[in-house]
Order: C-alpha cells, then sequence, then structure tokens
C-alpha cells in the first residue's frame, strides 16, 4: 500500500472514531438546549429584526424567559389576540409582559410546567384577553428552564411564549382587554 493510500486510510479511520465518540443530541433538544421550536408568526403579524427586544425575552437557563426566539410584528389594523394568566392579588401584574396566542387551559399545576412559570412567581388565577396594538413588536419563542427552590425546578418548554414589552401604565402594548374570569375555569 503506498504511503498516500496509507494517509487516507488512517484519515478515514481517525474521522469514524471521532463521530462515534461524540454522543448524540437528546432527541427534541436543540443545539443550545431547548426543546421545541418557535411557531411562525399568526395571521396578522410578521418577522421583524430586532435583537434589543430578543435580548430582553431570552433567559439564562434557570431564570425563565424563552429559550429562543423571534421578533414578529403585529401589521394588521385588528390585533392579535393574547392571553395572560395572572395573579389577581397583584394587580399591576394584570397587563405584564408574558402573554400566549394560545387561550390557556388548566389546572394550574399543568400550565406552570408546561410555562416553566414558578409558583412563587405568581398564583395565576385570573385571565384577561387583549389585543396587540399595531405596529407592535413581541418575541415569540419556546420557555426557559426555571429554578424554582424550594419547589420542583421545570425544564425548557416547547410551549410558545408570548414576550410583550408592557413597560409602565403609561407604555401598554395591549388593548380592548377583556378579563376572562378566574383561571382555571369553573367546569
Amino acid at each position: 500500500m503506498s504511503a498516500l493510500l496509507r494517509r487516507a486510510a488512517v484519515a478515514s479511520f481517525s474521522l469514524i472514531l471521532i463521530a462515534c465518540s461524540t454522543p448524540p443530541a437528546k432527541p427534541g433538544l436543540s443545539a443550545n438546549g431547548c426543546v421545541g421550536g418557535v411557531l411562525p408568526p399568526p395571521a396578522g403579524m410578521s418577522a421583524a429584526q430586532n435583537p434589543e427586544l430578543l435580548a430582553k425575552a431570552v433567559g439564562a437557563p434557570g431564570k425563565g424567559g424563552l429559550c429562543e426566539g423571534a421578533v414578529y410584528r403585529q401589521d394588521a389594523a385588528a390585533g392579535v389576540i393574547v392571553y395572560r394568566v395572572w395573579d389577581n392579588a397583584k394587580p399591576g401584574s394584570r397587563l405584564g409582559r408574558w402573554w400566549s396566542f394560545s387561550q390557556p387551559q388548566g389546572p394550574v399545576a399543568q400550565y406552570q410546567a408546561a410555562n416553566a412559570i414558578c409558583p412563587a412567581w405568581s398564583q395565576l388565577n385570573s385571565v384577561v384577553r387583549c389585543q396587540l396594538k399595531a405596529g407592535v413588536q413581541v418575541a415569540v419563542g419556546p420557555g426557559q428552564s426555571a429554578d424554582c427552590a424550594p419547589d420542583p425546578d421545570f425544564p425548557p418548554s416547547p410551549v410558545n411564549q408570548v414576550y410583550v414589552p408592557n413597560t409602565s401604565p403609561d407604555d401598554i402594548l395591549v388593548e380592548n382587554c377583556e378579563d376572562q374570569g378566574a383561571f382555571p375555569p369553573a367546569m
């Protein structure tokens, strides 16, 4: 065997060893540890570029927020509907930053786990439904893990959340809000 063929055989064997020694990624887990993926924008919204907004929404492992995300802009005249489950003992949190495009479903513990919301952060006992204002940009993506000590921690979640950058009572980016009552609703 020529020296050139021998080197090619050794290089091929080395590549095979490297490939076999690299552990496969866990199914459904992206390279950055997120599960699921960012859903496409709903009707009435389009993709937008806003790295600053996305940076505010994406959280470090264990801190909640989005695990990864994309920014979407409200384009339609009639706003896209968003839902928020909140703690009615904290009235100032009614129009907070974390929302969903989907009507929330209970029970509370299931909703907390699906959205990686630590019990200490909110009692999650009321629902409000609003529309996004025209031109508003939001960040959307699957949930980051949450360290909830002394309660159990939550791993990253495939459920997409919507970060609406409401910053103060004078800078609310939702409108036409309607209280939906208790969460979960009585059956």
